[in-house]
């Protein structure tokens, strides 16, 4: 590019052409680093996106970014209310139970050839029951194995440890009968999965599912009738995850102690979840106030419509909306007696607290995800990471974890405050 300049002499020509490259030049870096550093949320799928500036941006923003951005949610039909689940005790009428001093209960344990054990089993209220979605196969008990080795609860101090309760969730082997195929390795499954209860006590069996052990088929709701019903302690609060997943209990315990479990409280992590159902928290780990729990564990609901075949999840998410009406609720809102006609604000988190149940949703975000997901939170914060599918990748987290904290000078261990010193275990108990 040329310009003619009258100087008042002569006409003399200026090149601008240096310039111009110049500026084109970095103009163009500066588009390749706007491109690198938006890469990652380019390649996520349309629901990571849309579930990504849902939690980043401001709640007043979201019904703009509904409309903008890709979001299969548009034509959600309203869930279901499950009138046995509404009739139940309101989840926020429950009292908490008060922690204590380790206590004891003596329970009589079959044992090999007809001889019997006295074994004690814990009855005083926990903090925490951390139990961990298991299968009775054989790759599932070396998983059970190798985190029983890593030892989780060594991050709890000795003296408090009887205030978490960390257990496996089991199925029963598909059904075989007698005569089938396949029979004899049923039974020789059945007899390990037996022979590691009686050696470790940490299974819990649900022997009520379809098809003996299916998680998409009513697992977690039989698992929460379990607790609810039959376990043998009461919690503050009660939350799954599955084997793949590594909780940092120091940080978990920590967090959990900045909510309310007076409170029905629903917490988990609904980032990634797929907009197309109703609003839920990921099944990597999920969990309840106490509250949520008995609620859930005494109303009066069918098997048929507890095992309805669903991404487990999303199901249980679905059904919090059929949770019981607070008492200050007024029928008529939104999500107490909702339309039936498709709307796309099922898939978006109702207000905190729920105006008809009291429910408190509490979207953990990124601190519960995939391992060296650049969205997920590290060690310093991070609750729990999941998509740890071999031995390899849950050891290395689990030590990676560990030397996180310790280059911040931090002790891998739960941080006990004062106030719990008078239920620690000592010698006098």
């Amino acid at each position: 590019m040329q310009v003619l300049r009258y100087t008042g002499q002569s006409l003399r020509y200026r090149s601008r052409l240096p310039l111009v490259l110049i500026i084109s030049f970095l103009s163009f870096l500066s588009l390749i680093h706007l491109r690198h550093a938006l890469q990652p949320y380019i390649n996520l799928p349309s629901h990571h996106r849309y579930n990504l500036m849902m939690h980043k941006a401001p709640e007043w923003s979201h019904k703009y970014w509904q409309k903008i951005m890709h979001n299969p949610a548009a034509l959600l039909s309203p869930p279901p209310v499950i009138s046995g689940l509404r009739a139940a005790p309101w989840a926020g009428s429950r009292i908490l139970p008060d922690l204590t001093a380790p206590n004891y209960t003596h329970k009589e344990l079959p044992f090999q050839e007809g001889h019997k054990v006295n074994d004690q089993q814990i009855s005083s209220p926990a903090l925490l029951m951390l139990h961990i979605f298991s299968t009775p196969r054989a790759q599932s008990r070396e998983r059970r194995r190798l985190i029983r080795r890593l030892n989780l609860l060594e991050a709890v101090p000795a003296e408090y440890r009887h205030l978490v309760e960390l257990k496996f969730v089991v199925g029963m082997n598909k059904p075989v009968a007698e005569g089938e195929e396949g029979y004899e390795s049923m039974m020789e499954l059945e007899k390990d999965v037996e022979n590691e209860m009686s050696e470790h006590g940490d299974l819990i069996r649900l022997k009520l599912l379809e098809n003996g052990e299916n998680m998409n088929n009513g697992k977690s709701w039989e698992w929460l009738r379990y607790v609810g019903r039959k376990g043998a302690r009461q919690a503050w609060w009660v939350l799954k995850c599955d084997d793949d997943t590594l909780p940092i209990i120091p940080n978990l315990l920590h967090l959990l102690l900045t909510f309310d479990p007076n409170q029905p409280i629903y917490l988990g992590s609904s980032l990634g979840r797929w907009t197309g159902y109703h609003y839920y928290f990921q099944g990597m780990m999920y969990g309840f106030s106490w509250g949520v729990v008995k609620t859930m564990a005494v109303a009066d609901v069918p098997a048929s419509t507890r095992n309805d075949h669903w991404d487990e999840d999303a199901r249980i998410g679905a059904v919090m909306f059929s949770l019981p009406l607070a008492p200050n609720a007024n029928p008529k809102l939104p999500y107490c007696s909702p339309p039936d006609r498709p709307n796309p604000m099922y898939s978006l988190p109702p207000p905190n607290p729920d105006p008809c149940t009291g429910l408190f949703r509490l979207d953990l975000a990124s601190k519960i995800g995939a391992w060296h997901n650049w969205l997920i939170d590290d060690e310093q914060t991070a609750i729990a990471w999941h998509e740890l599918k071999n031995e390899n990748d849950y050891r290395e987290a689990y030590v990676h974890a560990q030397q996180g904290f310790k280059r911040e000078g931090r002790q891998y261990q739960w941080n006990v405050p004062k106030v719990f010193r008078s239920v620690a275990d000592t010698p006098s108990h």
